[in-house]
C-alpha cells in the first residue's frame, strides 16, 4: 500500500497533462485518426517504458553505492521536485496571460502540422508528449521504497495504466462514437487550451511538493 498510492498519484498527474490531451484531440481530428491514434499510443508507451527503465536503472545504481551514494535518490527527488515547483509557480504567476494569445496561436500552428500526419509522425509526437519528468519521478519513488522484482513490475503496470487512462479513454470513446466524440473532444480541447497552463502548473507543483517531501524523508 505504501508504494501503490504514490505511484497511482503520479500516474494520474501524468494522465491529466493538458498538453497531451490537446495534442491527442488534434490527432483524433486527422484524416487517418484511428491509425494515427494507435501510432501516438505506441510512441507514448515506448517513451514511458524507456524513461522509466533508464531512470530506475540509474537511480538503483546510486542507491546501491556505499556511503553518500545511498542518499543519491533522495537528493535527485529533492532537485527534481524543486525544479517542478519553480517552473509551476512561474507559470501560475503568469495567470491568464499564459492562456491567451500564444496558446491559441500554438494550437492553430499544431492544426496545420497535423493535416498530413502519418502513423510514424504520430508515434514521434507520442514520444515527445509523454511527461518524462513525472515518469522519472515514479521510478525514483519505486527505488526509494526499496522494491524489487515483481513489485517493480506491478508498480510499472499501475503507473502505465493510470498515466494512459485519459488518452486511452478518449480513444475508446472516439472509436465507439466518432461523430459525437468529434464535437465533444473539440470542446474539451478548447477548454484545455484556455485552462491548460493553470492545470499544468498546479499539477507540476503538486508533484514537486510530493517529491520534496519524499526526498526529505529519505535523507532523514
Amino acid at each position: 500500500m505504501g508504494l501503490i498510492l504514490p505511484v497511482l498519484f503520479l500516474g494520474l498527474m501524468a494522465s491529466l497533462s493538458p498538453a497531451t490531451i490537446v495534442v491527442f484531440v488534434l490527432v483524433l481530428g486527422t484524416a487517418r485518426a484511428r491509425v494515427n491514434a494507435v501510432g501516438f499510443l505506441f510512441g507514448w508507451g515506448l517513451s514511458l517504458t524507456v524513461v522509466f527503465a533508464l531512470s530506475y536503472a540509474l537511480a538503483l545504481s546510486g542507491e546501491t553505492q556505499e556511503g553518500g551514494g545511498r542518499h543519491a535518490v533522495a537528493v535527485i527527488e529533492l532537485l527534481l521536485g524543486a525544479a517542478l515547483v519553480v517552473v509551476g509557480a512561474r507559470v501560475w504567476r503568469r495567470g491568464p496571460r499564459a492562456a491567451t494569445g500564444s496558446s491559441d496561436w500554438g494550437t492553430q500552428r499544431l492544426v496545420g502540422h497535423m493535416a498530413g500526419l502519418t502513423p510514424f509522425g504520430a508515434a514521434v509526437v507520442g514520444v515527445l508528449k509523454q511527461p518524462w519528468a513525472i515518469t522519472a519521478a515514479a521510478s525514483l519513488v519505486v527505488v526509494h521504497n526499496h522494491e524489487t522484482g515483481l513489485a517493480v513490475a506491478l508498480a510499472f503496470v499501475l503507473f502505465t495504466v493510470a498515466s494512459t487512462a485519459t488518452v486511452g479513454l478518449m480513444f475508446v470513446y472516439y472509436a465507439r462514437y466518432p461523430g459525437e466524440a468529434q464535437a465533444r473532444l473539440a470542446a474539451l480541447r478548447d477548454r484545455m487550451v484556455a485552462a491548460g497552463p493553470a492545470i499544468g502548473a498546479l499539477a507540476g507543483m503538486l508533484v514537486g511538493a510530493f517529491l520534496i517531501i519524499d526526498g526529505a524523508i529519505g535523507l532523514r
